[in-house]
């Protein structure tokens, strides 16, 4: 046999590293810190002030809108917020607001951040009034402006009370210390310990304490303390007056205090709290449904407490319903004062949880939002800043700041891009301060409590994540609810918990011709992978150590995925500019050459993170995972797990990591372990029977390699089938993606967006399953056009007018399919209101000739009366021509009604004067029957009758009108004068028709007159009448037997008589008016008491003769004058004057 030949495997040599001692790393580190150098000085003044470093760097036309817009939307949004956390803080509302101006300012020359709102935050301003609330009642204060007694913590309210809230002397500036002035000297003092807390921890590099508080810690520990912040706030809601629990259970025992006086609830503020609540809440609903169509935020805050101040204000609600109110917020500035260092040693402990918790969001938010944008933020730089937010304004009344995340999200979103807009947000505040603060003086605490409990909405919300952490690690779940009920049922600051370690990380090597992989700074001689980079972190990936394994991981590959981006998008952009200012030359050539130079090719193209030394991967782990896979991807660099442990493995399919992939990967998993498994097995098995047989080394190496050719010869098969449908699928993915980029260009909707982190198999599924839904509905599209147009044809052709156009050949859009079918739906009305109008027109005028018996003459009236409702197109001059016959129409209708009542007058006039039975004209009105021409036919008829039966008897009917003729002159009053023209012709005694005419023009002319006079006539006769009453009681007051046996009599005259007098002046200005008011009407003179009806039937029985003048026989007869001479003077003279003004014109007619 021969002797196996020994490999030689190739020497690891450890590395030797000399380790200094710590005095003398000290001593080098000091003097690097304490040396003195121009740059070294300008180095830290520009890295203690960035503002140096960025302001004058500053893009005034391209940043200054979105820093104008956002700094002006979080000013009007601190203004509410600042007033009503300092229900929380236990101080008065003008310090939120001194606070807010402060913050802002300071952070604008410190921060490194460009996005972070600093200010108040409801989670500082509750632990600050926790602090607060303990110290003023340890003091000696009531900690409520109640007078109620306490027995273990519970409150019975007994009774109402009212206290001053107000302590502040604005005129001079001056301060008693009283509640409120404690309070807030207690504040800042918390204040002030707190930001030396936080620069302390700047100067010496304490900001790494941070990264203990876990996100799972952190949701906790604010959910927790939103309900406790909730808690406290709901007396507000209520009204209640009770003070606020020190010490631990200040949920428990503030609900129960609650409870325990809920029969004293304030209306007036619950029912404010209800409707501002509502407001809030739906406000909130629709910014977070319709944020990306909402430019701007709703200022759903700001409305709400100007909506409530002027309800409170005019209403009185303080003063009518004791409502609690703000008070007077002082306009300007408190003199600036030192905090009380005699108060500082009550607080100093309470100060250090307060600093970590703001340093923690501060500082969190910042990276957040740094990455977000594409540039680094300071940690230590950033406590400094928040440190100094904290200790300059102490001295100017404020209280504990932070970066809010609500805020900070509005900055981002309104386009800010620079703490300038810090800079406008306080200037916001600073009108307040100096002009508007008194108007809230009105504003109800209730709506203060709303507008904080309706801000804890994201907070309250994490408890529907439970169930999901639960899922994924069960770890992070019982840290989060053991955080939230401690922070809630116990105190805010037993909800911290800190813990500490700092793993070992490395970038491996191969070691030669081995799979082993080692430490390349530990060991020497190992061969780096090209392209392809090795990480190590020797430690569990969780919530503690997350930042400290990303920026070892950056710092070990050499490239921070972010900051490439950004980069590479400014390059680009440069790119494109250069590009396009080539092209205007016409060297396209050389402007694709500059655009691809921009572009800097990594040096490796895969990342292997080996997780053989993590034993456990938390939530925020497996977060940091996903975010540096998809970091990474973006800039070409795939990002691979390997030696994941079962652990590890479990927990990433438990979040979701795998994607929808997770369901194949415990069978993959399975099958792929099975199988080295058996190979294993297998070799085992070969190695015992070879050592069994004595099988030498090199035919071992050699069957050895038979088997690895045999292995590696079906997987480069299987590798060459999977590659070429590897190819096919990219194939199909562009002639897909093809097809979708014609069918979006074509159907006008947006283009497909796919999802990230998905294969290609599942890319292709995904746009295979797009282009059949788009096919699809292009050809339900073409096919709902082609109804639609027919329809709008169709309904085009019976309306006239022109169909709706698209253009032939193209494919609608959603909307141009919605507007035609708008389109069709208004035509369609539009017929439907035209056929309603057509048979409303065609009725009415069928009517019409069946009333008036008219038969159809021209084409137009034998089509309307036409029952055929498609006789006609409903166009609207159809409906114009409709219109016009149906007005001729009613005008020949008006023409036969007039003729109608012309002939029945006619008729009614021949009656009487033929002195006919009133029975005989009842009978033929009733027999008058049948259409208006039928009717006028009838009444012609009897027309005709009774004028040949006048012409029969003419002489009797021309005297039937002169007897109608004298008793209408008797009726107007007319004198000899005015009768004297018609004298011949009343005298005449040829009756002829003639004559019978110009009797019945004259007797018109007096019926028309007598219209005219009419109102003066009836004055006349008034007064007549008062005047005979006057001369009865004259002529009894000159009876010498006026007093025998008349009793009340004599009473009832004298007031009748007083009456009359007062009566009788008035009658002539009132006879004056009514002759005024018409140039028509006139005054004839008295009638003679001679009627000439008397004197006519006398003239009847004489002999015809044209010599009797029946007028001077009427006017012969002697007036009797009245007793007064005044009444027959005015009555005379009035009589002739009118007479004379109306008559003269008409004494030429040879008619009257």
């Amino acid at each position: 046999m021969e002797e196996a030949k020994v490999t030689e495997v190739p020497h690891l040599e450890r590395r030797v590293r000399q380790r200094k001692e710590p005095m003398t790393v000290l001593k080098t580190k000091l003097s690097r810190s304490l040396s003195c150098s121009v740059p070294r000085v300008k180095n830290t003044l520009t890295g203690f002030f960035p503002v140096v470093l960025w302001l004058p760097k500053y893009k005034l036309k391209e940043y200054i809108w979105g820093d104008l817009m956002s700094g002006l939307i979080i000013g009007i949004i601190l203004v509410p917020q600042a007033i009503a956390y300092c229900l929380l803080a236990g101080v008065d509302p003008i310090y939120g607001l001194y606070t807010s101006f402060f913050a802002n300012i300071i952070y604008f020359f410190m921060g490194t951040s460009r996005h972070v709102s600093v200010g108040i935050f409801s989670l500082m301003s509750l632990m600050v009034g926790q602090v607060v609330d303990r110290e003023v009642y340890m003091a000696g204060f009531e900690l409520d402006d109640t007078k109620a007694a306490t027995v273990d913590g519970i409150l019975n309210v007994t009774g109402d009370s009212d206290s001053s809230a107000i302590n502040l002397k604005m005129g001079a500036f001056g301060m008693e210390c009283g509640k409120e002035c404690y309070a807030i000297s207690i504040a800042a003092a918390l204040t002030f310990l707190a930001g030396i807390y936080q620069v302390l921890m700047a100067v010496f590099r304490l900001g790494f304490v941070s990264v203990y508080l876990s996100a799972p810690m952190l949701d906790g520990f604010a959910t927790g303390a939103s309900l406790t912040i909730l808690t406290v706030q709901a007396k507000y809601l209520l009204g209640l007056k009770i003070p606020r629990h020190q010490g631990y259970g200040t949920v428990v025992v503030t609900w129960i205090n609650i409870f325990r006086n809920i029969q004293n609830t304030n209306y007036c503020d619950l029912i404010t709290s209800i409707i501002c609540i509502s407001v809030l809440v739906l406000g909130k609903e629709l910014q977070d449904r319709y944020k990306d169509r909402l430019k701007i935020p709703l200022p759903t805050e700001l409305v709400v407490v100007a909506g409530a101040t002027l309800a409170s204000h005019f209403g009185d609600f303080h003063g009518r319903y004791d409502s609690g109110v703000s008070g007077a917020i002082p306009t300007g500035f408190i003199p600036p004062k030192v905090p009380s260092f005699g108060l500082m040693p009550q607080v100093a402990f309470d100060a250090i949880p307060l600093a970590v918790i703001s340093f923690a969001f501060t500082v969190s938010l910042s990276e957040m939002f740094a990455k977000k944008n594409g540039y680094t933020v300071r940690p230590n730089q950033e406590m400094m800043a928040i440190g100094f937010c904290n200790i300059i304004p102490s001295f100017f009344h404020c209280f504990t700041t932070s970066a809010a995340l609500a805020k900070t999200m509005v900055k981002d979103s309104t386009g800010c891009q620079t703490q300038v807009s810090s800079i406008v947000s306080a200037f916001v505040v600073l009108l307040v301060l100096l002009f508007f603060a008194p108007l809230f003086y009105s504003l109800q605490k209730c709506v203060l409590a709303c507008i904080i409990i309706v801000s804890l909405r994201g907070a309250l919300r994490k408890f529907r994540d439970v169930p999901s952490k639960w899922r994924v690690s069960k770890m992070d779940a019982i840290v989060w609810m053991v955080t939230m009920s401690a922070s809630a049922l116990i105190s805010v600051e037993m909800g911290l918990v800190v813990g500490t370690q700092k793993p070992k990380v490395s970038l491996l090597g191969q070691i030669h011709d081995t799979v082993h992989y080692e430490d390349m700074e530990e060991y020497e001689n190992l061969m780096s992978l090209p392209k392809v980079k090795i990480f190590r972190f020797q430690a569990p990936l969780y919530y503690a150590n997350k930042d400290f394994f990303l920026k070892s991981l950056y710092k070990a590959v050499g490239v921070e995925p972010f900051l490439e981006m950004t980069r590479r998008r400014e390059a680009e952009k440069k790119a494109e500019k250069m590009a396009a200012k080539e092209a205007r030359r016409a060297d396209k050539t050389n402007g694709e050459v500059n655009v691809g130079l921009v572009s800097r090719e990594l040096d490796f193209h895969t990342i292997i993170l080996d997780c053989s030394a993590m034993p456990f991967v938390d939530s925020t782990g497996m977060q940091t995972f996903k975010g540096i896979i998809k970091d990474y991807k973006e800039l070409g660099v795939t990002v691979l797990l390997a030696s994941c442990n079962t652990t590890v493995i479990d927990s990433l399919r438990q979040g979701s990591f795998f994607g929808k992939a997770d369901k194949d990967m415990e069978s993959f998993e399975a099958l792929a372990f099975s199988l080295v498994t058996g190979i294993n097995h297998a070799m085992a098995r070969l190695v015992d029977i070879w050592d069994s047989i004595g099988i030498m080394e090199e035919q071992r190496v050699e069957r050895m390699e038979t088997v690895k050719k045999h292995i590696e010869g079906l997987l480069n098969d299987m590798i060459i089938e999977e590659e070429a449908l590897k190819h096919r699928i990219r194939a199909n993915i562009i002639t897909f993606k093809k097809q979708l980029e014609t069918l979006c260009l074509e159907m006008s909707t947006e283009p497909y967006k796919l999802e990230e982190g998905l294969t290609v198999l599942q890319i292709e599924k995904n746009l295979r399953l797009r282009v059949d839904v788009l096919t699809k509905e292009k050809g339900e599209r073409l096919k709902e056009l082609h109804g639609l147009q027919q329809q709008d044809k169709e309904l085009c052709v019976e309306l006239c007018i022109t169909p709706y156009y698209i253009p032939t050949g193209s494919m609608p859009s959603r909307t141009q399919l919605q507007e035609l079918r708008e389109h069709i739906q208004t035509l369609s009305e539009e017929k439907k209101s035209r056929a309603q109008v057509f048979s409303g027109l065609r009725e009415d005028i069928r009517k019409l000739m069946e009333e008036m018996g008219h038969e159809p003459e021209t084409s137009l009236e034998k089509e309307s009366v036409c029952h055929d409702e498609e006789t006609f197109l409903l166009t609207n001059e159809n409906i114009k021509a409709l219109k016009l016959l149906l007005s001729q129409m009613e005008v020949k209708k008006e023409s036969l009604t007039n003729t109608l009542a012309e002939l029945k007058e006619r008729a009614m006039c021949l009656w009487n004067r033929l002195e006919a039975l009133e029975q005989d004209h009842n009978v033929f009105q009733e027999s008058v029957q049948g259409t208006l021409s039928d009717q006028i036919t009838q009444w012609q008829g009897e027309v005709d009758r009774l004028t040949e039966l006048q012409k029969a008897r003419l002489e009797d009917v021309i005297e039937n009108v002169r007897q109608e003729l004298v008793a209408s002159w008797d009726k107007c009053n007319l004198g000899p004068e005015q009768r004297e023209p018609f004298n011949v012709h009343f005298c005449d005694n040829n009756f002829t028709e003639e004559l019978l005419a110009l009797h019945d023009a004259a007797l018109l002319k007096v019926k028309n007159y007598y219209d005219q006079v009419k109102p003066l006539l009836e004055a006349l006769q008034k007064w007549e009448k008062y005047w005979a009453v006057f001369q009865d009681f004259e002529k009894k007051a000159n009876d010498p037997n006026r007093f025998s046996n008349r009793g009340g009599a004599l009473l009832k005259e004298a007031k009748e008589k007083v009456k009359i007098q007062k009566m009788l002046p008035k009658t002539p200005s009132q006879l004056t008016r009514v002759r005024s008011s018409s140039t028509f009407i006139s005054m004839p003179s008295r009638k003679p008491p001679l009627s000439q009806v008397q004197m006519q039937k006398t003239r009847s029985l004489e002999s015809s003769s044209s010599q009797r003048t029946p007028l001077l026989e009427y006017n012969s007869t002697e007036r009797k004058q009245p007793v007064d001479i005044s009444y027959s003077d005015f009555t005379s003279a009035l009589s002739n004057k009118t007479s004379d003004a109306v008559f003269n014109s008409t004494a030429k007619d040879p008619t009257f």
